[in-house]
């Protein structure tokens, strides 16, 4: 595994070595054990890194905030934490299979009984990320947990599903997933949710997952929902577009602004709005052979 920091000297390496985030030998299932237990034995909530090397944004955090003095000092504090590389670690790429994580670094926060309290993605500058400590902490404190259960079964799972995580077999047919979902009591459940998200599946969901989009951000984690959402009105965008619904998009996005912080918000409806209705055109390259 790569390490976060290139330490100059031994010295400086036992220095770091009692900070998991800054040195962890490989993750195992077992470690990912040992890490639950360490948490009960010292009253901790539990801190999981989902990342791989070569992710931009996952190294910008190792190099960026995870070694500030604030975010360090929590982290010591109130944490026990765990990395995991989702491309060469097993236990990474279960726990990415279990919470249907899709983008990276994904940042989990468990208490230690494995109950999920929140989720996140992506870069977090020093500021928001110590402000998401604080709130996992006070919710943590309030016994405010999502509807994930506490477990991660492979029987609980399709075998597509299993496949397109552990195997990285990702190409799954939609009419596969359909037959599944279609045969579920609720999409609302875990597993429905996860197969949704993780595999990112469109077509009729879409709209379900709109309408029930903030209650299953409430069960399951504003970070997922909002990620698929995004992913859905970007689908979306092309059949306004085609009758030239300017208006009409714009009420859906007004409906699904309120998944969103105000920076988030800025930033996304910014990109859905770019060139609505301009005609795409699609440069040939002149070196690529052509059928």
């Amino acid at each position: 595994m790569k390490r976060l920091f290139k330490i100059a000297s031994a010295f400086l390496l036992l220095a770091w070595s009692s900070i998991a985030l800054n040195a962890q030998t490989t993750s195992t299932d077992e470690s990912w054990e040992s890490a639950k237990k360490q948490a009960q034995t010292e009253k901790k909530l539990i801190f999981v890194d989902l990342y791989f090397t070569g992710c931009m944004p996952c190294a910008q955090m190792d190099k960026e905030v995870f070694p500030d003095p604030k975010v360090k000092a929590v982290l010591e504090a109130d944490f026990v934490t765990f990395k995991s590389d989702i491309l060469k670690e097993e236990i990474g790429k279960k726990l990415s299979m279990k919470y249907g994580v899709t983008g990276f670094p994904t940042f989990l926060f468990l208490n230690a009984d494995g109950k999920i309290i929140d989720n996140a993605g992506g870069f977090q500058s020093v500021d928001q990320f110590t402000a998401l400590l604080q709130n996992v902490k006070e919710a943590a404190q309030k016994g405010n947990f999502k509807k994930y259960s506490t477990k991660i079964q492979e029987n609980d799972y399709p075998d597509f599903y299993v496949q397109a995580y552990l195997a990285n077999k990702r190409n799954v047919p939609f009419d596969v997933a359909d037959t599944y979902l279609k045969a579920q009591p609720s999409l609302l459940a875990e597993v429905p949710f996860v197969i949704i998200t993780g595999l990112r599946i469109g077509k009729q969901y879409d709209d379900f997952f709109l309408k029930n989009a903030s209650q299953l951000s409430k069960d399951y984690g504003s970070s997922s929902v909002s990620g698929h959402v995004f992913t859905i009105l970007q689908r979306k965008k092309k059949e306004f577009e085609k009758t030239n619904d300017l208006k009409g998009f714009k009420e859906l996005l007004a409906e699904a602004k309120e998944l969103y912080t105000t920076e988030e918000w800025t930033k996304y409806e910014g990109i859905l709005l770019k060139d609505f209705g301009v005609e795409k055109v699609v440069t040939k390259n002149p070196y690529t052979l052509q059928k």
